[in-house]
Protein backbone atom coordinates (compact mmCIF):
# COMPACT_ATOMS: atom_id res chain seq x y z
CA UNK A 1 0.00 0.00 0.00
CA UNK A 2 1.28 3.47 -0.89
CA UNK A 3 0.23 6.98 0.17
CA UNK A 4 -1.90 8.96 -2.26
CA UNK A 5 -0.46 12.01 -3.95
CA UNK A 6 -1.82 15.29 -2.62
CA UNK A 7 -4.49 17.13 -4.58
CA UNK A 8 -1.91 19.82 -5.32
CA UNK A 9 0.56 17.34 -6.79
CA UNK A 10 -2.13 15.51 -8.73
CA UNK A 11 -3.42 18.80 -10.10
CA UNK A 12 -0.11 19.78 -11.68
CA UNK A 13 -0.37 19.87 -15.46
CA UNK A 14 1.75 17.48 -17.49
CA UNK A 15 4.68 19.30 -19.06
CA UNK A 16 4.33 19.07 -22.84
CA UNK A 17 7.47 21.18 -23.21
CA UNK A 18 9.71 18.86 -21.19
CA UNK A 19 8.48 15.84 -23.12
CA UNK A 20 9.59 17.58 -26.32
CA UNK A 21 12.98 18.44 -24.81
CA UNK A 22 13.55 14.71 -24.37
CA UNK A 23 12.50 14.01 -27.97
CA UNK A 24 14.64 16.86 -29.32
CA UNK A 25 17.74 15.47 -27.61
CA UNK A 26 17.64 12.27 -29.65
CA UNK A 27 20.44 11.93 -32.23
CA UNK A 28 19.62 13.43 -35.61
CA UNK A 29 16.63 15.48 -34.46
CA UNK A 30 16.28 19.17 -35.28
CA UNK A 31 14.33 21.28 -32.81
CA UNK A 32 12.38 24.50 -33.29
CA UNK A 33 10.38 23.59 -30.18
CA UNK A 34 12.14 24.57 -26.98
CA UNK A 35 12.76 27.96 -25.39
CA UNK A 36 16.50 27.52 -24.99
CA UNK A 37 18.99 30.32 -25.70
CA UNK A 38 21.83 29.79 -28.19
CA UNK A 39 24.70 27.95 -26.44
CA UNK A 40 27.26 29.64 -28.66
CA UNK A 41 26.31 33.07 -27.29
CA UNK A 42 27.09 32.26 -23.66
CA UNK A 43 30.21 34.06 -22.39
CA UNK A 44 31.84 30.92 -21.02
CA UNK A 45 35.21 32.58 -20.46
CA UNK A 46 33.63 35.54 -18.70
CA UNK A 47 31.62 33.32 -16.36
CA UNK A 48 34.67 31.15 -15.64
CA UNK A 49 36.72 34.25 -14.83
CA UNK A 50 34.00 35.58 -12.53
CA UNK A 51 33.75 32.24 -10.70
CA UNK A 52 37.51 32.08 -10.19
CA UNK A 53 37.59 35.64 -8.85
CA UNK A 54 34.74 34.94 -6.42
CA UNK A 55 36.50 31.88 -5.01
CA UNK A 56 39.85 33.62 -4.81
CA UNK A 57 38.50 36.67 -3.02
CA UNK A 58 35.72 35.22 -0.85
CA UNK A 59 37.13 31.76 -0.23
CA UNK A 60 34.88 29.48 1.80
CA UNK A 61 32.36 32.27 2.39
CA UNK A 62 31.36 31.96 -1.26
CA UNK A 63 30.26 28.39 -0.59
CA UNK A 64 28.36 29.19 2.62
CA UNK A 65 24.68 29.83 3.30
CA UNK A 66 23.44 33.38 2.70
CA UNK A 67 20.30 35.44 3.19
CA UNK A 68 17.01 33.78 2.25
CA UNK A 69 16.24 36.70 -0.04
CA UNK A 70 19.61 36.59 -1.80
CA UNK A 71 23.12 38.03 -2.06
CA UNK A 72 22.79 41.70 -1.15
CA UNK A 73 25.27 43.18 -3.68
CA UNK A 74 23.40 41.53 -6.58
CA UNK A 75 20.06 42.74 -5.21
CA UNK A 76 21.52 46.25 -5.03
CA UNK A 77 22.73 45.95 -8.61
CA UNK A 78 19.25 44.90 -9.81
CA UNK A 79 17.66 47.77 -7.86
CA UNK A 80 20.03 50.20 -9.55
CA UNK A 81 19.13 48.77 -12.96
CA UNK A 82 15.45 49.25 -12.13
CA UNK A 83 16.19 52.93 -11.54
CA UNK A 84 18.32 53.43 -14.65
CA UNK A 85 16.60 51.18 -17.18
CA UNK A 86 13.13 50.17 -15.97
CA UNK A 87 11.66 53.50 -14.94
CA UNK A 88 11.18 53.23 -11.19
CA UNK A 89 13.13 53.46 -7.95
CA UNK A 90 13.17 50.69 -5.37
CA UNK A 91 15.29 49.72 -2.39
CA UNK A 92 17.29 46.51 -2.63
CA UNK A 93 15.19 45.16 0.27
CA UNK A 94 12.29 44.79 -2.16
CA UNK A 95 14.38 42.76 -4.62
CA UNK A 96 14.20 39.03 -3.89
CA UNK A 97 16.41 36.46 -5.61
CA UNK A 98 14.94 33.07 -6.54
CA UNK A 99 15.74 29.80 -8.28
CA UNK A 100 14.80 31.13 -11.71
CA UNK A 101 11.57 32.94 -12.53
CA UNK A 102 9.68 29.69 -12.08
CA UNK A 103 10.16 29.88 -8.31
CA UNK A 104 8.69 33.39 -8.39
CA UNK A 105 5.49 32.01 -9.92
CA UNK A 106 5.22 29.16 -7.43
CA UNK A 107 5.91 31.50 -4.51
CA UNK A 108 3.27 34.01 -5.60
CA UNK A 109 0.71 31.27 -6.20
CA UNK A 110 1.42 29.84 -2.75
CA UNK A 111 1.07 33.27 -1.17
CA UNK A 112 -2.22 34.28 -2.82
CA UNK A 113 -4.18 31.38 -4.30
CA UNK A 114 -6.71 29.10 -2.64
CA UNK A 115 -8.37 26.31 -4.65
CA UNK A 116 -11.14 27.83 -6.74
CA UNK A 117 -9.79 31.39 -6.69
CA UNK A 118 -9.96 33.18 -10.00
CA UNK A 119 -6.76 34.05 -11.82
CA UNK A 120 -6.31 35.68 -15.23
CA UNK A 121 -3.69 34.55 -17.74
CA UNK A 122 -2.94 35.65 -21.27
CA UNK A 123 -4.48 33.51 -24.00
CA UNK A 124 -2.11 32.30 -25.35
CA UNK A 125 0.25 32.51 -22.39
CA UNK A 126 3.50 31.02 -21.14
CA UNK A 127 2.85 27.34 -20.47
CA UNK A 128 5.50 26.96 -17.75
CA UNK A 129 3.88 29.62 -15.58
CA UNK A 130 0.37 28.30 -16.21
CA UNK A 131 1.60 24.86 -15.16
CA UNK A 132 3.02 26.30 -11.94
CA UNK A 133 -0.16 28.18 -11.07
CA UNK A 134 -2.41 25.23 -11.95
CA UNK A 135 -1.02 23.17 -9.06
CA UNK A 136 -2.84 25.49 -6.64
CA UNK A 137 -6.25 24.83 -8.17
CA UNK A 138 -7.32 28.25 -9.46
CA UNK A 139 -10.07 28.90 -11.96
CA UNK A 140 -8.07 30.19 -14.92
CA UNK A 141 -9.62 33.00 -16.97
CA UNK A 142 -8.06 33.63 -20.36
CA UNK A 143 -7.70 37.17 -21.72
CA UNK A 144 -6.97 37.03 -25.45
CA UNK A 145 -3.70 38.47 -26.76
CA UNK A 146 -3.56 40.20 -30.14
CA UNK A 147 -1.01 42.27 -32.09
CA UNK A 148 -1.34 45.22 -29.66
CA UNK A 149 -1.32 43.11 -26.50
CA UNK A 150 -3.94 41.80 -24.10
CA UNK A 151 -7.65 42.44 -24.74
CA UNK A 152 -8.28 45.08 -22.08
CA UNK A 153 -12.05 44.60 -22.23
CA UNK A 154 -11.66 40.95 -21.31
CA UNK A 155 -9.09 41.84 -18.64
CA UNK A 156 -11.39 44.45 -17.10
CA UNK A 157 -14.24 41.94 -16.94
CA UNK A 158 -11.98 39.32 -15.37
CA UNK A 159 -10.75 41.73 -12.70
CA UNK A 160 -14.33 42.84 -11.99
CA UNK A 161 -15.31 39.19 -11.52
CA UNK A 162 -12.83 38.82 -8.66
CA UNK A 163 -9.59 37.68 -10.30
CA UNK A 164 -6.85 37.79 -7.63
CA UNK A 165 -3.85 37.58 -9.96
CA UNK A 166 -3.08 38.52 -13.55
CA UNK A 167 0.01 36.91 -15.10
CA UNK A 168 1.45 38.56 -18.23
CA UNK A 169 4.52 38.98 -20.44
CA UNK A 170 4.16 42.50 -21.91
CA UNK A 171 7.49 42.38 -23.81
CA UNK A 172 8.19 39.87 -26.63
CA UNK A 173 5.74 37.40 -25.23
CA UNK A 174 6.22 33.68 -25.00
CA UNK A 175 4.67 32.16 -27.09
CA UNK A 176 3.43 34.82 -29.53
CA UNK A 177 6.49 37.10 -29.68
CA UNK A 178 4.34 40.24 -29.46
CA UNK A 179 4.51 43.22 -27.10
CA UNK A 180 1.93 45.52 -25.52
CA UNK A 181 1.44 48.84 -27.29
CA UNK A 182 1.70 51.99 -25.17
CA UNK A 183 -2.10 52.57 -25.17
CA UNK A 184 -2.66 48.99 -23.98
CA UNK A 185 -0.08 49.43 -21.21
CA UNK A 186 -1.88 52.57 -20.06
CA UNK A 187 -5.28 50.85 -20.04
CA UNK A 188 -3.91 47.80 -18.21
CA UNK A 189 -2.36 50.03 -15.54
CA UNK A 190 -5.69 51.85 -15.11
CA UNK A 191 -7.52 48.53 -14.73
CA UNK A 192 -5.06 47.03 -12.26
CA UNK A 193 -4.33 50.08 -10.11
CA UNK A 194 -6.22 49.77 -6.81
CA UNK A 195 -8.35 46.87 -8.10
CA UNK A 196 -7.30 44.20 -5.60
CA UNK A 197 -5.89 42.12 -8.46
CA UNK A 198 -2.10 41.72 -8.32
CA UNK A 199 -0.36 41.81 -11.70
CA UNK A 200 2.66 39.56 -12.25
CA UNK A 201 4.79 41.19 -14.94
CA UNK A 202 7.20 38.60 -16.35
CA UNK A 203 10.05 40.49 -18.02
CA UNK A 204 12.06 37.43 -19.10
CA UNK A 205 12.54 38.81 -22.64
CA UNK A 206 12.48 42.55 -21.91
CA UNK A 207 16.22 42.95 -22.44
CA UNK A 208 16.13 41.14 -25.78
CA UNK A 209 14.26 43.76 -27.80
CA UNK A 210 16.11 44.29 -31.07
CA UNK A 211 15.58 48.06 -30.84
CA UNK A 212 15.80 48.23 -27.07
CA UNK A 213 12.92 47.93 -24.63
CA UNK A 214 9.46 47.63 -26.17
CA UNK A 215 7.83 50.01 -23.69
CA UNK A 216 7.48 51.14 -20.11
CA UNK A 217 7.35 48.50 -17.39
CA UNK A 218 3.95 47.96 -15.83
CA UNK A 219 5.74 48.14 -12.47
CA UNK A 220 6.65 51.77 -13.18
CA UNK A 221 3.00 52.54 -13.96
CA UNK A 222 1.28 50.77 -11.05
CA UNK A 223 4.02 50.12 -8.47
CA UNK A 224 1.82 48.95 -5.57
CA UNK A 225 -0.19 46.56 -7.74
CA UNK A 226 2.55 44.88 -9.79
CA UNK A 227 5.25 42.31 -9.02
CA UNK A 228 8.01 42.49 -11.63
CA UNK A 229 9.87 39.23 -12.27
CA UNK A 230 13.01 38.67 -14.29
CA UNK A 231 16.03 36.43 -14.60
CA UNK A 232 19.48 36.06 -16.10
CA UNK A 233 18.48 32.80 -17.80
CA UNK A 234 18.01 34.28 -21.27
CA UNK A 235 21.14 36.44 -21.12
CA UNK A 236 23.87 34.88 -18.96
CA UNK A 237 22.94 31.28 -18.10
CA UNK A 238 19.71 29.34 -17.58
CA UNK A 239 21.68 26.62 -15.81
CA UNK A 240 22.64 28.95 -12.95
CA UNK A 241 18.94 29.49 -12.11
CA UNK A 242 19.13 33.12 -11.03
CA UNK A 243 15.70 34.72 -11.03
CA UNK A 244 14.45 37.78 -9.20
CA UNK A 245 11.31 39.67 -8.36
CA UNK A 246 10.61 43.22 -7.23
CA UNK A 247 7.73 43.26 -4.76
CA UNK A 248 5.64 46.11 -3.31
CA UNK A 249 6.52 47.10 0.23
CA UNK A 250 3.25 45.71 1.61
CA UNK A 251 4.20 42.14 0.67
CA UNK A 252 7.97 42.22 1.21
CA UNK A 253 8.14 40.55 4.64
CA UNK A 254 5.62 37.84 3.78
CA UNK A 255 7.43 37.06 0.53
CA UNK A 256 10.71 36.63 2.40
CA UNK A 257 9.14 34.34 5.00
CA UNK A 258 7.37 32.24 2.38
CA UNK A 259 10.55 31.87 0.33
CA UNK A 260 12.61 30.86 3.35
CA UNK A 261 10.02 28.24 4.32
CA UNK A 262 10.05 26.77 0.81
CA UNK A 263 13.74 26.62 -0.09
CA UNK A 264 15.74 28.34 2.69
CA UNK A 265 17.61 30.22 -0.05
CA UNK A 266 18.55 30.05 -3.71
CA UNK A 267 22.12 29.32 -4.77
CA UNK A 268 24.29 32.07 -3.32
CA UNK A 269 27.47 30.90 -5.07
CA UNK A 270 25.81 31.35 -8.47
CA UNK A 271 24.47 34.73 -7.32
CA UNK A 272 28.00 35.84 -6.44
CA UNK A 273 29.26 34.72 -9.85
CA UNK A 274 26.55 36.67 -11.69
CA UNK A 275 27.24 39.72 -9.53
CA UNK A 276 30.96 39.56 -10.35
CA UNK A 277 30.21 39.00 -14.05
CA UNK A 278 28.10 42.16 -14.07
CA UNK A 279 30.80 44.08 -12.22
CA UNK A 280 33.54 42.98 -14.62
CA UNK A 281 31.65 43.54 -17.88
CA UNK A 282 29.71 46.25 -19.68
CA UNK A 283 26.34 44.51 -19.44
CA UNK A 284 24.60 46.91 -21.82
CA UNK A 285 27.23 46.25 -24.50
CA UNK A 286 26.90 42.53 -23.80
CA UNK A 287 23.12 42.74 -24.25
CA UNK A 288 23.56 44.67 -27.47
CA UNK A 289 25.66 41.82 -28.82
CA UNK A 290 22.93 39.32 -27.93
CA UNK A 291 20.25 41.48 -29.56
CA UNK A 292 22.27 41.80 -32.74
CA UNK A 293 22.89 38.05 -32.90
CA UNK A 294 19.26 37.10 -32.25
CA UNK A 295 17.96 39.71 -34.70
CA UNK A 296 20.18 38.22 -37.41
CA UNK A 297 18.99 34.70 -36.58
CA UNK A 298 15.39 35.84 -36.68
CA UNK A 299 15.85 37.41 -40.11
CA UNK A 300 17.56 34.26 -41.40
CA UNK A 301 14.73 32.14 -39.96
CA UNK A 302 12.01 34.29 -41.56
CA UNK A 303 13.79 34.23 -44.92
CA UNK A 304 13.83 30.43 -44.76
CA UNK A 305 10.12 30.40 -43.86
CA UNK A 306 9.38 32.63 -46.85
CA UNK A 307 11.29 30.26 -49.13
CA UNK A 308 9.85 26.97 -47.86
CA UNK A 309 6.38 27.40 -46.36
CA UNK A 310 3.15 27.43 -48.37
CA UNK A 311 1.04 30.55 -48.82
CA UNK A 312 -1.73 29.03 -46.67
CA UNK A 313 0.17 29.66 -43.42
CA UNK A 314 0.87 33.01 -41.77
CA UNK A 315 3.42 34.19 -39.23
CA UNK A 316 4.50 37.35 -37.43
CA UNK A 317 7.77 39.30 -37.45
CA UNK A 318 8.81 39.58 -33.78
CA UNK A 319 10.92 42.53 -32.68
CA UNK A 320 12.61 40.70 -29.83
CA UNK A 321 12.63 37.53 -27.77
CA UNK A 322 13.07 34.08 -29.27
CA UNK A 323 9.84 33.01 -30.95
CA UNK A 324 7.85 33.20 -34.17
CA UNK A 325 4.10 32.54 -33.97
CA UNK A 326 2.68 30.59 -36.92
CA UNK A 327 -0.98 30.15 -37.86
CA UNK A 328 -2.41 27.53 -40.16
CA UNK A 329 -5.77 28.27 -41.88
CA UNK A 330 -8.83 28.68 -39.61
CA UNK A 331 -10.49 25.36 -38.89
CA UNK A 332 -7.30 23.32 -39.36
CA UNK A 333 -5.46 21.36 -36.69
CA UNK A 334 -1.78 22.28 -36.41
CA UNK A 335 -1.17 18.99 -34.61
CA UNK A 336 -1.26 17.39 -38.05
CA UNK A 337 1.70 19.57 -39.01
CA UNK A 338 3.41 18.67 -35.72
CA UNK A 339 2.97 14.94 -36.37
CA UNK A 340 4.15 15.16 -39.98
CA UNK A 341 7.24 17.15 -39.00
CA UNK A 342 8.10 14.80 -36.14
CA UNK A 343 7.99 11.80 -38.44
CA UNK A 344 10.71 13.46 -40.51
CA UNK A 345 13.04 14.52 -37.70
CA UNK A 346 11.81 18.02 -36.81
CA UNK A 347 10.36 18.92 -33.40
CA UNK A 348 8.04 21.94 -33.27
CA UNK A 349 5.77 23.22 -30.50
CA UNK A 350 1.99 23.10 -30.94
CA UNK A 351 0.27 26.30 -29.88
CA UNK A 352 -2.81 24.78 -28.25
CA UNK A 353 -1.11 23.91 -24.90
CA UNK A 354 -0.44 27.64 -24.42
CA UNK A 355 -4.17 28.39 -24.58
CA UNK A 356 -6.95 28.30 -22.03
CA UNK A 357 -9.27 28.06 -25.03
CA UNK A 358 -8.72 27.76 -28.78
CA UNK A 359 -5.33 27.76 -30.47
CA UNK A 360 -5.79 24.58 -32.49
CA UNK A 361 -4.34 26.20 -35.62
CA UNK A 362 -1.18 27.67 -34.05
CA UNK A 363 2.48 26.71 -33.66
CA UNK A 364 5.38 28.28 -31.75
CA UNK A 365 8.79 28.19 -33.43
CA UNK A 366 12.09 28.99 -31.68
CA UNK A 367 14.65 30.68 -33.93
CA UNK A 368 17.24 31.26 -31.18
CA UNK A 369 18.47 27.70 -30.62
CA UNK A 370 19.06 26.06 -34.03
CA UNK A 371 22.10 26.74 -36.19
CA UNK A 372 21.71 28.19 -39.69
CA UNK A 373 22.29 24.73 -41.16
CA UNK A 374 19.58 23.28 -38.91
CA UNK A 375 17.23 26.13 -39.81
CA UNK A 376 17.60 25.44 -43.53
CA UNK A 377 17.18 21.68 -43.14
CA UNK A 378 14.36 21.97 -40.63
CA UNK A 379 12.43 24.49 -42.69
CA UNK A 380 12.38 22.14 -45.67
CA UNK A 381 10.84 19.51 -43.38
CA UNK A 382 8.34 22.02 -42.00
CA UNK A 383 7.37 23.18 -45.48
CA UNK A 384 6.66 19.61 -46.59
CA UNK A 385 4.77 18.90 -43.35
CA UNK A 386 2.57 21.95 -43.94
CA UNK A 387 1.88 21.04 -47.55
CA UNK A 388 1.10 17.41 -46.68
CA UNK A 389 -1.07 18.18 -43.64
CA UNK A 390 -2.85 21.17 -45.17
CA UNK A 391 -3.08 20.17 -48.83
CA UNK A 392 -6.84 20.73 -48.96
CA UNK A 393 -6.56 24.36 -47.77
Amino acid sequence: MRPNFSKRASGTMESFIMSLVDVASRPGMISFATGLPDNSLFDVDGVAKAAAEVLREAGGAALQYDSATGFVPLRMRIAERCRKELGFSVGYENVILTNGSQECFDLLARMFLEPGDRMTVENPGYLGAIQSFSAYGPELIGADVGPEGVDTGQLKAAVASGSKLFYSIPNHQNPSGGSYSEPVRTRVADIIRGSGCLMIEDDAYGELGFRGRAGRTMKSMAPDDVVLTGSFSKTISPGMRIGWMVVPEWMREQAGRSLEAASLQSGSFAQRIVDRFLADNDYDAYLQGLRKAYAAKKDFFLDAMEDELPDSVEWNDPQGGMFVWLRTPPGTDAMRVFDAALENGLVIMPGKPFHVRGGENTLRLNYATPSEEQILSGMKVLGKACRDALRYF
